[in-house]
């Protein structure tokens, strides 16, 4: 072989590793969604699947988001923060509620009678009080890419109306989470915990004697089928959480970590925020054209809730403060902020 055969050689080397090296860099970067709910859910069609749109669009195709709703990657709801901690997932959608023990500070947010009542209200207020007490402890290592809340959840029964905690003794009631359970515990009921893919059939079964739910996602799961009584008090709101690995955004380029940040924020959050809330009326109206009952408590009795409320407050507060954070003073704080953005 001589010098002028090997020079060629070396130079088409050289070119073969740069078209290698090019069509590497074309490569997107795909970061892999998993979410508890179905593509029909609220959080998929007015927050995810725009935002996998917009991003592609932002990024030129460099960046894109594999959506895998109803846990189609498998393992159960309460995995997902495991997924996204181990690297299984880059991105998760889930409730607080939803991992036991994993975010029971966040849970103050759904405690009864601390809310809002509007997802445009109290989506805000939860943003900015997680933000301030949250991120070094519960959402350490984790980034957040979107939280809005639900519409006003309430009580929705099978067979009876509850217009006093009396009538509540003994009922079986699907909560989203601890709290929310220890306050169904406190009026007399059964809480219990069963996923929201599964709330359907367990009433249709007569496993659940009703649930605690959002008006918006009645109709997607068509839930005005197996309930009949469904109270307007508004109980809490949910924090809908969207939660990257700090790790995988991290390793990202930067002009890729913008993208993601461009799409997101406060702004973007109450956007949604508000698409949430102009469910709450065709959900009622579904509700009404099924030929079921909608009920409010009466300020007597709806007085009398809230009051017993105090020692699942007072438990939260404590538990917060077996973790060394100043339970009280956090909880006087998401008062305030709550209050601020519009609670009664």
């Amino acid at each position: 072989m001589n010098w002028k055969t090997l020079g060629k050689w070396a130079l088409a080397a050289t070119f073969a590793m740069a078209a290698s090296a090019g069509a590497m860099a074309q490569q997107p970067v795909i970061l892999k969604v998993h979410s508890f709910s179905g593509p029909q859910a609220p959080e998929a069609v007015h927050h995810m699947l725009p935002l996998i749109e917009k991003i592609a669009k932002d990024s030129n195709g460099r960046l894109k988001l594999e959506f895998y709703p109803s846990m189609q990657l498998g393992g159960k709801v309460s995995d997902l923060i495991q997924q996204v901690e181990d690297g299984v997932v880059d991105i998760v959608i889930t409730i607080p509620g939803a991992t036991p023990n994993r975010f029971p500070l966040l849970q103050a947010t759904e405690l009864p009678f601390v809310n809002v009542g509007t997802s445009a209200g109290q989506t805000p207020a939860v943003l900015e009080w997680a933000q301030k007490w949250l991120m070094n402890s519960e959402l350490k290592g984790l980034k957040i890419i979107h939280i809005h809340t639900t519409d006003a959840a309430v009580l929705h029964t099978r067979t009876k109306a509850v217009r006093s905690a009396a009538d509540l003794s003994g009922m079986r009631i699907r909560v989203p989470g601890r709290y929310v359970g220890e306050a169904i515990k406190t009026l007399g009921g059964t809480p219990v915990g069963v996923a929201l893919p599964e709330v359907y059939e367990a009433l249709q079964r007569g496993q659940l004697d009703g649930m605690t739910i959002n008006w918006a996602i009645m109709a997607p799961y068509k839930l005005q089928e197996v309930t009949k009584f469904h109270m307007e008090t508004p109980l809490y709101q949910n924090p809908i959480m969207t939660l990257m690995s700090q790790a995988s955004y991290d390793k990202l380029p930067a002009d890729l970590r913008k993208v993601i940040d461009d799409n997101i924020g406060v702004a973007y959050s109450i956007s949604v925020a508000k698409k949430i809330d102009e469910l709450t009326i065709p959900a009622k109206k579904a509700i009404g054209d099924a030929g079921n009952t909608i009920y409010s408590l009466s300020p007597e009795e709806t007085a009398k809730w809230r009051a017993a409320m105090a020692p699942v407050y007072k438990q939260w507060i404590a538990d917060a403060e077996k973790r060394g954070l100043p339970g009280q003073k956090m909880f006087d704080d998401l008062l305030d902020v709550t209050a601020r953005y519009g609670r009664k």
